[in-house]
């Protein structure tokens, strides 16, 4: 562009008043050229100057967001201009981010989900001995049934040592679904008593390792994975105490309520039984543990099993 200015201001026809003038004071025409020549050089570095700001003002928000994406997902983020740091609101990291390198852009949202499965994964990474020494830690708490109707059925609990299970609050646990109008209790055909170990009981129920399972509940086969009633033991199985079962995801609450209705149901002389049909509740007596087949999980009797 400079030199085109130049061959303009020389050109016969760069002056329209004047055609075909060239000054005659040479140094006054070289002076004047000059003149010409560094307003013509501004003029370019001007243009040049606005066109750099109208590129950075077009890139700011892209790396202003780009950034505040990156703080989102895995914490601080190195590099950014000094004149764009102020843009970027600090942000306190946790733990867990401070240890991990930023994930390349391309890969941010993958990153979060693999890290959102990681905690889960950790959360219900429970430690279950697999044998413990067979002998027991004594639930203290006792238990009045709020109902006066049916039989009456006294039972105590133990829970196996090495076990991270609170026996006065795995008793407490037990008698609440033993005494909810929704268990067998509702048939008005028995009544639950939790007793203090020591005391005269019809039952006894163990929260023990799957190896003491195994010997509680001989010679019924639970290899280590189910839960029993034999005699008048009724034999819960730690790892599924703590840990569930598939067909009841992480809703552990109402498995361990399936778990103890199911046992205390066979020691009122309840059998196994089938799913009833697609898309219905499954029996408490069905072996929900094994999987739920096309019924709905239930952890309550059905009318139909009282």
């Amino acid at each position: 562009m400079a030199r085109r200015a130049n061959r303009s201001e020389l050109s016969p026809q760069s002056n329209p008043h004047h055609p075909g003038r060239i000054p005659s004071n040479p140094s006054a025409g070289t002076a004047q050229g000059l003149r010409h020549r560094r307003s013509a050089t501004g003029l370019v570095a001007g243009i040049i100057a606005l066109g750099l700001v109208g590129l950075c003002l077009r890139a700011v928000p892209a790396v202003v967001a780009d950034s505040e994406l990156a703080t989102q997902v895995a914490g601080p983020l190195t590099g950014i201009p000094a004149a764009f740091a102020s843009r970027v609101a600090p942000r306190t990291s946790s733990p867990t981010t401070n240890a991990e390198s930023s994930p390349p852009a391309g890969n941010r949202l993958t990153t979060v989900k693999l890290q959102a499965k990681r905690k889960s994964k950790s959360v219900r990474q429970i430690e279950v001995p697999g044998s413990g020494p067979g002998t027991y830690q004594a639930a203290k708490e006792s238990g009045k049934s709020t109902s006066s109707s049916g039989a009456l059925i006294r039972y105590d609990v133990r829970v196996e040592n090495g076990l991270s299970i609170n026996p006065d609050q795995a008793a407490v646990d037990i008698q609440e679904v033993l005494d909810d109008p929704r268990s067998w209790r509702g048939t008005r055909r028995w009544r639950f008593e939790l007793a203090p170990v020591g005391e005269t009981v019809k039952l006894h129920a163990y929260i023990v390792t799957p190896e003491t399972t195994d010997r509680l509940c001989a010679p019924y086969l639970t290899r280590g994975e189910v839960s029993c009633q034999n005699g008048n033991r009724v034999v819960l199985n730690a790892k599924r105490w703590l840990l569930g079962a598939d067909a009841y995801g992480s809703d552990l609450t109402n498995y361990r309520r399936y778990l103890v209705n199911h046992e205390f149901g066979h020691a009122l002389g309840k059998g196994h039984v089938d799913c009833p049909g697609s898309g219905r509740p499954a029996p408490v007596m069905m072996q929900q543990t094994k999987g739920l087949g096309a019924c709905r999980k239930n952890p309550w009797p059905l009318a139909s099993e009282d």
